[in-house]
């Protein structure tokens, strides 16, 4: 069996650690595009560019990335990268300025470096692209996506981030192991799949034992060992998580019920990671976890900010649950559950996780 596997060549984390991104730039590309989220390129496009400009490096451009990752973004992102000779794509912001970045390099055949500024998702770290369409609604996940060549998380930017993509990132952390321990479950073992669920365990032992610690450091601004250790997991661990699983395994119903709420307009505020985070709840439901595990696990999400409750997403019809749950049921990702779902059963278990939580929290 041939295997061909791409993980990115280096993880910097710290305080401070964007410094170095000129002298890495600087090995591989004279002239750089850098492209982001608007409030990301405001909160480091000055101290970006001095850091560029002081190693030699010419950037022939700093663009808006577009606001959702769209193929139409995409390849707007790649014409201009083709036509100001950009040799090195930076991105800059959250996972769908990071998403719309990678698949741009790729598609532009050069290399892309990753300076995530909130710590939400694992798509920092990641070669694979999540798609929308200009609604926000999630349309596909393509590997048409660059494998970063360097990753540069720095710190002291990601703190002063909202508090709610921390949450989320610990959401779609847990994700790793709850959705993997459910993928692998009725499928061989391999190498590839030991190594993506002992990833997605490590995964959850951070954040269980950092992380109500690490989102009282996040409020108040300060960068403590918990705060880096639970970054860790969020991007370093569980993307490789989420490169070792593959396909077949990197997704379940977590991912599937976040996908049906992209289809509630007013659960868009919500974030990926917060959805996915509710979504791991309504999976342990749908596997017939006991009563006192669901409790138990309900109370760490809790404690990492993720929603636990209905009202803390959105005020849903019974027909907007019925939309999430059928959307849900026809994801690629449920496919990859132990057992076939239905609607019902999804609408089911998420009312099952709203109920426990309003009487016990």
């Amino acid at each position: 069996m041939v295997v061909n596997v791409k993980i990115p060549s280096a993880y910097n984390r710290g305080e401070g650690v964007l410094q170095g991104i000129g002298q890495f730039s600087r090995d591989i590309a004279e002239k750089v595009l850098v492209i982001g989220g608007k409030k990301a390129l405001n909160a480091v496009k000055e101290q970006l560019l001095k850091i560029l400009n002081e190693a030699g490096i010419e950037v022939v451009g700093v663009e808006w990335y577009g606001g959702e990752t769209t193929w139409e973004n995409i390849k707007n992102i790649s014409k201009i990268a083709k036509e100001k000779g950009a040799e090195l794509l930076i991105t800059v912001g959250g996972g769908k300025a990071l998403d719309t970045g990678k698949a741009a390099a790729y598609m532009s055949e050069i290399p892309c470096i990753t300076v995530p500024t909130i710590a939400a998702t694992c798509a920092a770290y990641t070669p694979l692209s999540i798609i929308h369409n200009d609604m926000g609604v999630y349309v596909e996940n393509t590997p048409n996506s660059a494998c970063p060549t360097s990753i540069f998380v720095d710190t002291s930017i990601i703190v002063n981030a909202p508090t709610k993509w921390f949450y989320a990132g610990m959401g779609d952390t847990l994700a790793k192991w709850y959705e993997l321990r459910a993928t692998t479950s009725n499928i061989p073992r391999t190498s590839w799949t030991i190594g993506g669920i002992t990833n997605g365990k490590i995964c959850y032992e951070i954040i269980e034992e950092f992380g109500p610690v690490a989102k009282e450091a996040i409020e108040k601004q300060e960068v403590t060992d918990s705060f880096e250790y639970v970054i860790d997991a969020i991007i370093l661990y569980a993307g490789m998580s989420s490169i070792l699983g593959g396909e077949k395994c990197r997704g379940a119903a977590s991912h599937s019920v976040y996908f049906g709420f992209t289809n509630i307009p007013a659960a868009h505020h919500t974030g990926h990671g917060l959805l996915v985070g509710f979504g791991n709840l309504c999976l342990l439901a749908l596997e017939n976890r006991s009563e006192d595990e669901l409790l138990t696990e309900i109370k760490l999400s809790k404690e990492c900010g993720v929603p636990i409750k209905l009202s803390e997403i959105a005020d849903l019809t019974e027909e907007d649950l019925m939309k999430v749950a059928k959307v849900a049921c026809d994801a690629n990702d449920m496919k990859n559950m132990p057992m076939e779902v239905t609607p019902e059963m999804v609408v089911e278990a998420i009312k099952l996780i709203d109920k426990l939580s309003v009487e016990n929290f």
